[in-house]
């Protein structure tokens, strides 16, 4: 049986997945778009909803795929006008799963057996949330810690963006005092990425074994806690642009914390 109401009571839940962040936390899951993202969650082990929506094109497309996601979840074939309805991208490949929230408690256990974190601190653009954690993936950083008011790490454009790392890397959700903390307490050294009079050039600093790092709001940067509660603070160095993406500065400074181990 085929869905081809867009008003199909399954199918406004998906939706609502999609467009609502609220609904994402009441529900505790959400929604995650095609093929790869699909194959993704699963050989990542994460926990998918009871249902996937698969189109005609895409079951004889994507046959490996729909075969992985027919051991978890029950497959419910839609049209592709229904498929275009709760698509958020302009090409939709007619794969829709769920995934459980992938969030963790950030606590001392978590700390003491890890060395590197990224802190994103209010940024608000998905795309550069989704693209941090993608390099933070690539870079080996045990993780990354969203403080203050960021945009949804579980909206579809961030999803899309981390490109399957979000299933991967370790994402931890805290108050900004909080998290520095505890980073403190369990031996961390805290660096605000800011330029100020106590900064020091990113290429100068001698990393310690245990570092994290706060990646500030795309236009007012690190907030005065962060300043306040932070050990140290470091720049990179440009040459004439005014300033540089925070997605781009932290891809560089989490390879500069990989460098550091090796």
């Amino acid at each position: 049986m085929e869905i081809t109401s867009k008003q199909n009571t399954y199918i406004k839940e998906y939706r609502k997945l999609v467009e609502q962040r609220k609904y994402r936390r009441q529900s505790g899951f959400f929604a995650c778009e095609g093929a790869k993202l699909a194959a993704e969650a699963i050989n990542s082990g994460c926990e998918l909803g009871e249902l996937a929506f698969v189109t005609a094109n895409a079951a004889q497309k994507y046959p490996d795929v729909i075969n992985l996601l027919s051991e978890k979840c029950r497959i419910v074939t839609i049209s592709e006008e229904v498929a275009d309805s709760i698509s958020d991208t302009k090409s939709p490949q007619g794969i829709f799963i769920t995934v459980r929230h992938l969030d963790k408690i950030l606590n001392l256990s978590t700390i003491d057996n890890s060395r590197q974190f990224i802190i994103l601190e209010n940024l608000q653009d998905m795309g550069n949330i989704g693209t941090i954690i993608r390099s933070c993936d690539a870079f080996s950083i045990d993780g990354v810690i969203i403080v203050g008011e960021c945009a949804d790490v579980f909206a579809p454009k961030t999803v899309r963006s981390a490109m399957g790392s979000l299933f991967r890397l370790p994402i931890y959700f805290s108050d900004t005092e909080q998290a520095i903390t505890l980073l403190h307490k369990g031996g961390f050294t805290v660096y605000s990425a800011e330029l100020s009079d106590r900064s020091v050039r990113l290429g100068e600093v001698q990393f310690p074994e245990k570092t994290a790092v706060v990646i500030g709001n795309e236009g007012n940067g690190v907030t005065d806690t962060v300043k306040r509660l932070s050990d140290k603070s470091l720049f990179i160095p440009i040459d004439s642009a005014e300033s540089l993406n925070a997605s781009v500065a932290a891809s560089v400074i989490a390879w500069e914390l990989h460098r550091s181990r090796v």
